[in-house]
């Protein structure tokens, strides 16, 4: 066995076993027991049924259309039809350390790093699935840490303000409450009981459109909110939630923010808004915050998640503190 250093950087492996030489390139030097385990791996796959990446890929992604949401679908079928046609036809035998980091080099070049760390988890996902002897490592480009701006009450207030008449007033002011986008269009009036919000589903995108999904995005988002009596009795007088795709409610809230001369910010950031003012202004605990949020915990956690929903006065203090909504 040899391993040699190409022009590169890279390392070539070679081995002769039976009178045939296999041959095999990554991007470190590997020890001699390193390359007589890559070596082993490669002619132990030599002889196995040829499959194409893509083969393995939308087999894979076939395998888990029943337990992911259809927005998790159609985000790897996304991911499929971009990446580059050399890649796809590549025998997943064939696939090692530079063929995955050349991949992602190349991506790296017009995607942002978010992207770029998408698709090399699902790329990984797929082969640990078909190959679940390789190892394969990567180098990822590191992610930019931004600054997102989290909206003042003062901010809330005046969208709160702008929007009464318009189909996003309630939306908007859920959306304060700490719901995800997600969660406000699945709801419906029957899911409101005297001044009591169950939030159970999502309203997720699939390959064919918008659908609402049964299952929740983790544990914690099963929950129930009291709402304050003014936005529980807008509703029922309106007689539904709201009746809209998710995006328009992000395009009304930056139409607003335009109109009001207030810094930019997406839909989801009022769920900081509502974490910011529960913990600053309402002096909740992280553990009961979360709780109220829906946001998924370990096991320790989810006690105190189950305790929080328990205590009646927690959820009055919530509801007397956002009348402003």
């Amino acid at each position: 066995m040899t391993i040699d250093k190409l022009p590169s950087g890279a390392y070539r492996i070679r081995h002769t076993e039976n009178k045939k030489t296999y041959s095999m390139t990554v991007p470190y030097k590997p020890s001699m027991k390193e390359a007589f385990t890559l070596i082993q791996n490669k002619i132990n796959h030599t002889n196995e049924e040829p499959m194409t990446f893509k083969q393995a890929a939308e087999e894979y992604v076939a395998s888990k259309k029943n337990v992911l949401s259809p927005s998790s679908i159609r985000n790897y079928n996304s991911i499929i039809k971009n990446l580059p046609k050399q890649f796809l036809e590549t025998d997943i035998h064939a696939i090692d350390d530079l063929t995955v980091q050349k991949l992602i080099n190349n991506y790296a070049a017009e995607h942002k790093p978010k992207t770029v760390h998408n698709l090399c988890g699902f790329v990984l996902s797929v082969l640990r699935l078909f190959l679940p002897k390789a190892d394969i490592s990567v180098t990822l480009p590191p992610k930019p840490r931004t600054e997102r701006y989290t909206p003042t009450t003062e901010d809330v207030k005046r969208i709160v303000e702008a929007s009464k008449g318009t189909p996003y007033s309630i939306p908007i002011r859920l959306a304060c409450l700490g719901l995800r986008n997600s969660e406000i269009c699945a709801l419906t009036i029957f899911d409101l009981k005297d001044d009591k919000l169950t939030i159970n589903k999502g309203c997720v995108r699939s390959e064919d459109g918008y659908v609402v999904k049964d299952v929740p995005k983790t544990d914690a988002s099963n929950r129930v909110i009291v709402l304050p009596p003014d936005l529980a009795e807008d509703i029922r007088e309106q007689g539904y939630i709201y009746k809209g795709y998710p995006q328009q409610i992000d395009k009304h809230l930056r139409r607003m923010q335009k109109k009001l001369n207030i810094p930019s910010f997406g839909i989801h950031r009022l769920r900081h808004f509502f974490c910011s003012y529960a913990h600053d202004t309402l002096k909740l605990s992280d553990q009961t915050i979360q709780a109220l949020g829906g946001w998924n915990t370990d096991s320790v956690m989810k006690s105190t998640y189950r305790h929080a929903m328990n205590e009646s006065e927690v959820q009055e203090t919530i509801a007397s503190n956002f009348s402003f909504l």
